[in-house]
């Protein structure tokens, strides 16, 4: 049953909603070339915890106690203008079909988030990320209409899908290994010093990367370290979400969908990944926690990435993901090298009046997102 908007309420999740916000999270696909779902099972909390130390969600619940819509704010340190800043990050923003289009319903909704952050005085900015496919939900919000928080785009989020079809050749010369655990203190030097230098990147400590919450089935062994005069000069870790977040194909769009059977006829002849059928899950590994020191930060990132794609490989990783800021040279190099699948994602600051001056004060630049924490 519908129910009016009204007589819908918004509130903060209890323990017991956990199979709700994982049913509304599994059934809204988020429209595109490929429509996805975005699961978190088996435990919404679980996968959440990922996103920063704080997490909480707003449900909209209808008169019967059914979850008919969510959103989450976690928080995090991340660098902002070289300076470790806690960040509010919005998202998982969905409603049930029947309840979308409701002007109200939303401006409800945004009004219980901003409660959550006026209870946290600690935290002063917001960010949040809308797919470029979804140009309804960009038009709608970046109008800041009366009743809404400000939206101000301050950059675009690349997320480059690297198919791992064949094994890439590493430079000469270089000191590539796996991690061991006695590279983490080491490895939380060097996020700390290389990070500082892109907007919106985590600020990482050893205590976090060892934290089974923040990096869930993270181990020393998933990063490909650099080596160089006794010390580590860049790293990238090959983290594995998928036993806690999940992409479901739910169809594909225009020529991909009526194609989809061919391209997977010839993708053994063509040493290329199939495109999974809708209802499956994208097998893929996401390159996390990049970090090279700046003397050559572009040639040694791709030698890292290539190095973990060919461990991706022996892994059985059909596809890889990684994060780029539009601006980063990185990312076209990437695009080009791997034939990578890009999809785009407008970067917005999110502020209430008692925020605008928090986010006015930010300096618009290429970000660097860490796409295994959103």
């Amino acid at each position: 049953m519908v129910f009016p908007t009204r007589d819908i309420r918004f509130e903060p999740a209890r323990p017991e909603d956990e199979p709700e916000l994982r049913r509304v999270m599994r059934e809204t696909a988020m429209d595109g070339t490929i429509r996805l779902a975005f699961a978190r099972e088996p435990n919404f909390y679980a996968a959440a915890a990922v996103e920063g130390p704080a997490h909480q969600a707003i449900v909209a619940r209808d008169p019967e106690g059914r979850v008919v819509g969510l959103c989450s704010r976690s928080t995090r340190t991340l660098w902002v203008d070289k300076t470790p800043t806690q960040v509010g990050y919005l998202s998982a923003l969905r409603l049930e079909e029947a309840y979308r289009g409701r002007r109200q319903m939303l401006q409800r909704g945004f009004d219980a988030v901003r409660a959550l952050a006026q209870a946290d005085p600690a935290t002063t900015l917001h960010m949040t990320t809308i797919f470029e496919d979804n140009a309804p939900a960009i038009r709608f919000l970046g109008a800041n209409l009366e009743g809404f928080p400000r939206y101000r785009r301050i950059g675009t989020v690349r997320t480059l899908a690297l198919p791992t079809w064949r094994r890439q050749r590493v430079p000469a010369g270089l000191a590539l290994r796996p991690g061991i655990d006695a590279d983490l203190p080491q490895l939380a030097a060097l996020l700390h010093s290389e990070l500082r230098r892109h907007p919106l990147a985590p600020v990482w400590t050893e205590a976090d990367l060892r934290d089974p919450a923040l990096c869930r089935g993270l181990r020393p062994s998933d990063f490909t370290v650099a080596e160089r005069d006794g010390r580590l000069v860049g790293c990238v870790a090959l983290w594995d979400q998928t036993a806690y977040k999940q992409s479901i194909v739910m169809g594909y769009e225009g020529g991909l969908g009526t194609f989809r059977g061919l391209v997977n006829l010839a993708a053994p002849l063509l040493n290329v990944p199939r495109l999974p059928a809708p209802g499956e899950a994208v097998p893929h590994a996401t390159l996390s926690h990049l970090a090279a020191e700046d003397d050559d930060e572009l040639p040694l990132s791709l030698a890292l990435i290539a190095t973990a794609s060919n461990r991706a490989i022996g892994a059985g990783y059909s596809w890889l993901t990684l994060g780029v800021g539009d601006g980063d040279p990185l990312g076209d190099e990437v695009k080009r090298h791997y034939g990578a699948i890009e999809v785009r994602a407008a970067l917005f600051l999110v502020s209430w009046p008692e925020g605008h001056a928090a986010a006015d004060a930010v300096t618009a630049r290429v970000p660097r997102l860490e796409i295994a924490t959103l």
